[in-house]
């Protein structure tokens, strides 16, 4: 089991409005005698999600419903995760399990469209840095944004990849557990790995 948290921002790290989602994937595969046989992964946001504000109080924000067009020119309705049920090769070697989703490029993601608004008079550059986040941390992101006397809103389309982004290589050991990111960073991961029946 793989959980943890996404936080999506429209802005810098200390200057910005966004929500915060907490996610799950879960795979499942049967090893008997020493050998891998079977695997099968899905993958969800546990809803519903939390508004953030960078300073606090400076921004309100909301997921609302939206759409996005994927690399294969389709439109499909947000909040999607791309796959929420996907097979799982593997092989067991030195008694380390080897998993391989089955997906390629670009991967398994968690596609939200979410508005934010701030009358704050200090966010005047809010748009500006907003975009030049973007551009430094190569975010999948798009939006719409206007300000009309001093009222300020964005509604924003965003990607995020879910994990796990490539093979997973564990140990073969029941209670196995490991931990990545903060709990108040941009995101958070926990591995999980126990036994079934």
């Amino acid at each position: 089991m793989i959980q943890g948290h996404q936080t999506f921002v429209f802005g810098e790290p200390g200057f910005g409005g966004g929500i915060w989602i907490p996610r799950e994937v879960v795979i499942e595969f049967e090893v008997q005698c020493g050998r891998y046989r079977i695997g099968i992964g899905s993958a969800r946001w546990l809803g519903p999600p939390a508004p953030l504000s960078r300073p606090h109080g400076w921004f309100d924000c909301r997921q609302v419903d939206g759409s996005y067009l994927d690399s294969n020119l389709v439109m499909h309705e947000t909040p999607r995760v791309r796959f929420a049920r996907f097979p799982v090769a593997g092989q067991v070697v030195d008694g380390r399990v080897h998993l391989e989703p089955g997906y390629e490029s670009p991967g398994n993601y968690l596609a939200v469209t979410y508005r934010c608004v701030t009358e704050h008079p200090g966010a005047d550059n809010w748009f500006a840095l907003a975009e030049l986040g973007k551009q430094v941390l190569g975010k999948r992101q798009d939006s719409e944004t206007r300000s009309e006397a001093g009222w300020h809103p964005a509604r924003v389309r965003e990607v995020a990849v879910l994990p796990p982004e490539a093979r997973l290589d564990l140990p073969l050991q029941d209670g196995w557990n490991f931990f990545q990111g903060t709990a108040d960073g941009v995101s958070s991961v926990s591995y999980e790995l126990k036994r079934l029946g």
